[in-house]
């Protein structure tokens, strides 16, 4: 049921053509059989030519009926379908805290001795020069599969309002990309985003506006599905979000 739900969805043009074909082609069957009946100079066949006009008419409600249940299936069941996956999918391997590097404090010299008969002045005492605390660089989510990751946001980074989101997303028998995202206040809830179709590899992924959710810590992860509804592992990070 599911492999058919995909196939429809992905396929609605197609078929949304098809059933335009269908419904035309009976439409004008309708309006030939209608022909025959004004030209028809005995009732028997006119009687024909108005059963042959009632099978169009109703075989061409059948294609409208089919086009509204592709659309059902194509904008209804196919994300709900999408959003149970994600609710089921293996949850990713908590993200690594960053350890802090100890800082050490220069050695304080000694004092000089001074002799008891001779004073003499001691030197001195060096003033020790703070050592600066260096800036940690921005870590990447530790995504294990190459093509599908992300390099920002990084782990840890504050966002404010449009967000640029930068990875790769081209695995072997590629068929979508999307974003998801969830509050650490509801760990097991993650909400769709937005859905792209085309392979990115090392570039621009899309853009994600925090400016419609409340300030707070967030996870943010990218899901990439191949052409048999699998996908590996998403790659996740924890960001904070500010206005």
């Amino acid at each position: 049921m599911t492999t058919l739900i995909e196939f429809v969805a992905h396929y609605s043009l197609w078929l949304y053509g098809l059933c335009a074909l269908g419904f035309l082609f009976y439409l004008r069957m309708a309006w030939v059989a209608e022909q025959e009946r004004e030209r028809a100079l005995f009732s028997l066949e006119r009687e024909a030519a108005i059963g042959k006009r009632r099978r169009a008419i109703g075989m061409a409600f059948v294609m409208i009926s089919l086009a509204g249940g592709v659309y059902f299936v194509a904008n209804s069941l196919e994300p709900r379908l999408e959003l149970s996956a994600q609710n089921n999918a293996t949850p990713t391997s908590p993200l690594l805290m960053p350890t802090p590097t100890p800082t050490f404090a220069p050695p304080t010299p000694s004092p000089t001795a001074t002799p008891t008969r001779k004073p003499r002045k001691r030197a001195p005492a060096p003033t020790p020069t703070p050592t600066p605390t260096p800036t940690p660089a921005p870590r990447l989510p530790p995504c294990p599969n190459p093509k599908a990751r992300l390099t920002y946001p990084t782990v840890n980074a504050t966002l404010k309002g449009t967000v640029q989101v930068f990875g790769s997303a081209c695995v072997d028998n590629f068929w979508y990309y999307k974003f998801e995202f969830r509050s650490e206040d509801f760990p097991d809830e993650w909400h769709f985003i937005q859905r792209y179709d085309a392979p990115v590899e090392d570039g621009p992924l899309g853009v994600w506006d925090t400016s419609i959710l409340p300030a707070g810590t967030y996870s943010f992860r990218l899901v990439v599905v191949d052409r048999t509804g699998n996908y590996p592992p998403p790659c996740e990070v924890r960001v904070t979000i500010e206005h």
